[in-house]
């Protein structure tokens, strides 16, 4: 009886470690970040922040999107023209299908049926169904599109163009475009409120965001993040901003300044300045963990991600991660 009592602790310590190889344990969030200048994603522990390793997916991944239940993950491939999906329990690849020209940052459906993907070198957005995995439709679109988004309730799929400088507002259901907003540059990335009320826009040579009356379709105003050092490079395509997300509560915006290494945070709907919170270098692309307790930031130049904790606005950790990391998403499987 001795020996076995002495034997607990040891059993415990095996099962943990067990664990801990196999990665988080099932049902708990992980983040995935998309390394566009290599040909994998990384996978990263949303609890712990470490790094559980790299899939292996094809040249060039750019956007990401999980089903609604978290156990499929869908990655576009620009290197290749591709779209993938892969189990988010065994991180495994499981189907690819052709899409076409340079795949962007895609969407999915609230029902989990369609996936809608922006073509930047072709002027459209394929639609692919999911469980027949191949594209079944084309919607032609503004040039360059770029970033798409679903509406909370699902009706809507909103689409950025760059040099069509158009945000494009889509019927989740006919396919078609229902409504066109011109906030008068390229078109980057958005985070969209729940209500459909307005967007917090990034556009293109803007060191901040344009809030767009999603309603009325024009510029309610811009708001400026703070002036950048003199001589401060000029950023690729003037993307001073690439990064915006709102928190599950809606009561905070975070939003990178590319060039000044930075994320701002804001009060919603007041957008009055909070903080500002020092990340590493071209802070590209921001995710939130559901329970919004963190917020993950890749970091284009130097390969990493920040981890901020929203409460203190502080980085507490930062992971390495693959060549040129953009797109990231956090996954919890329901």
């Amino acid at each position: 009886m001795k020996e076995l009592i002495r034997l607990v602790p040891i059993i415990a310590l095996a099962i943990v470690a067990l664990a801990s190889a196999r990665g988080p344990a099932n049902g708990t969030a992980k983040v995935y970040v998309t390394n566009s200048e290599g040909d994998d994603l990384t996978v990263i522990d949303a609890g712990t922040f470490k790094v559980l390793g790299s899939i292996k997916v094809g040249d060039r991944p750019h956007g990401l999107v999980p089903s609604p239940d978290g156990h499929i993950l869908y990655v576009s491939i620009e290197g290749t023209n591709e779209l993938i999906s892969l189990d988010t329990a065994t991180d495994k690849v499981i189907a690819r299908t052709e899409v076409g020209s340079t795949p962007n940052q895609i969407t999915i459906t609230r029902d989990g049926k369609y996936v809608f993907v922006p073509l930047r070198d072709a002027s459209a957005l394929d639609v692919v169904d999911t469980a027949a995995f191949k594209a079944i439709d084309r919607i032609k679109v503004p040039s360059m599109p770029h970033n798409t988004y679903t509406s909370a309730d699902g009706s809507h799929i909103y689409l950025g163009t760059m040099s069509g400088s158009r945000i494009c507002v889509i019927d989740a259901a006919s396919h078609k475009i229902i409504r066109e907003i011109a906030p008068g540059n390229w078109v980057r990335p958005m985070a969209i409120r729940r209500d459909e009320s307005v967007a917090y826009v990034a556009l293109s040579t803007l060191h901040g965001f344009a809030v767009v009356d999603l309603k009325e379709g024009k510029v309610l105003k811009k708001i400026e993040l703070p002036a950048l050092p003199r001589g401060t490079p000029k950023p690729f395509l003037d993307t001073y901003t690439h990064g915006l997300a709102l928190t599950p509560n809606e009561r905070e915006l975070y939003v990178t300044s590319v060039p000044g290494n930075a994320v701002y945070v804001f009060t919603v709907p007041d957008l009055q300045p909070v903080t500002k919170i020092e990340v590493g270098k071209n802070p590209n692309w921001i995710a939130v963990h559901p329970d919004g307790g963190a917020v993950f930031v890749t970091n284009s130049a130097d390969n990493t991600v920040s981890v901020i904790d929203t409460s203190s606005k502080k980085v507490v950790a930062t992971a390495p991660v693959g060549h040129a990391p953009k797109r990231i998403t956090v996954v919890k499987p329901r």
